[in-house]
């Protein structure tokens, strides 16, 4: 098994040196674009990092228009169409010669050819993601159905049973990512897939593992020096590390710090109002707030929220008794930026002397650690 992957590996590669010998590539790019259904109008050219925003603007005449220009590196642009309904979509731009093709109603489904980046790294999205796709679907349905929406806790043989399915579709999209990139690691499209796919859905050890199997030169990409800042933040987060020192306001504007809870085991508890799986974890956590408060246990929500009003209304209604914070930034929150917080629910248990002592204890993990911390102190 491993020789035929290894065979395919280096076929691909080979494959892949030619295609790129062959094309066009010259000193920069050129986008010869198309709208099938409107004749003239403005269009953009965007790339977008945090704050900053880099715009080219190109006039439709008779339905078409072109940019040129260069890039140090491929990066994920979006072409925009001044007053459309949607959004752009996005693309990887390399030096090539692409062609664009879309109806003005539906420009998030326009076509691409020449780009031979984004061929590949849209590849796993058409095949690998979308082959685990079909399988998670009616599984997740599975899983609603028995457990009626969340209310219902499995038992038994449906319990074995739907764990076996977990891990056995867990094994497949491993397998199929894995493969993925081993395949592409001299390719951007294989550091995207670690940042969009393992950083919030693999563990610590893939993405420092494929990390390490990527090319030097995409590991000095863009996106490949994203990975290094996010693996490093997650080594400064990991168990046993001092936790990053932080102060917000609460929903009464007075300032909470991180070290108002010394000598207590505090849950850092990342979440928003919006966040359907955080609302079904909360009766979780008020359960063991509950129960383990008054022997020293304590929560600190800290929310991804934007809105202050829906933010609130969600803590009352939840019966979230203990205290919390947020800057009100959303995804930009600043003490998720500090703790790498790339999903929601996320927490943190930090013991009495500062220290980590887990991460991301839920459901029946998270009595399970409470019980074995302060069954030892009693």
């Amino acid at each position: 098994m491993k020789n035929t992957v290894l065979k395919t590996s280096i076929l691909a590669l080979a494959l892949a040196s030619v295609i790129t010998s062959c094309s066009n590539k010259g000193d920069g790019y050129t986008i010869n674009g198309k709208f099938t259904n409107l004749k003239n109008g403005m269009v953009y050219l965007e790339f977008e990092d945090g704050a900053k925003k880099t715009k080219d603007s190109a006039e439709i005449k008779d339905g078409q228009f072109t940019f040129q220009g260069k890039v140090e590196e491929p990066l994920l642009y979006s072409i925009k169409l001044k007053g459309a309904k949607e959004g752009g979509p996005l693309f990887i731009l390399d030096n090539e010669t692409i062609s664009f093709e879309a109806d003005k109603d539906s420009i998030f489904n326009a076509k691409f050819s020449g780009a031979m980046q984004d061929s590949i790294y849209k590849s796993f999205y058409k095949n690998e993601f979308k082959n685990v796709s079909h399988i998670a679907g009616p599984l997740y349905k599975l899983s609603d159905s028995l457990t009626k929406n969340g209310k219902v806790k499995l038992v038994g043989e449906q319990k074995a049973m739907m764990d076996k399915r977990w891990l056995e579709l867990q094994n497949l999209a491993d397998k199929m990512t894995d493969k993925f990139i081993v395949e592409n690691k001299d390719k951007v499209a294989s550091a995207l897939i670690i940042e969009e796919r393992l950083l919030s859905y693999g563990t610590p050890e893939q993405v420092k593992k494929y990390y390490g199997i990527l090319t030097p030169q995409i590991q000095k990409s863009k996106y490949g020096k994203r990975l290094k800042a996010a693996i490093d933040i997650e080594d400064r987060t990991a168990p046993g590390t001092t936790a990053p020192q932080f102060s917000q306001t609460d929903v009464n504007g007075k300032i909470v710090k991180l070290s108002d809870y010394k000598g207590k085991y505090v849950l850092v508890d990342f979440w928003a109002s919006w966040c359907g799986p955080c609302r079904k974890e909360n009766p979780n956590v008020v359960a063991a707030y509950k129960k383990y408060h008054d022997k020293g246990f304590d929560v600190l929500g800290v929310s991804l929220d934007d809105k202050k009003n829906l933010w609130q209304k969600a803590i009352e209604k939840d019966g979230l008794t203990w205290t919390h914070i947020s800057d009100l930034k959303g995804w930009k929150n600043e003490v998720g930026i500090l703790y790498g917080v790339k999903l929601v629910p996320t927490n943190f248990l930090i013991g009495p002397d500062g220290k980590i002592v887990a991460k991301n204890l839920r459901e029946e993990a998270l009595h399970a650690k409470l019980e074995e911390i302060f069954s030892k102190k009693s």
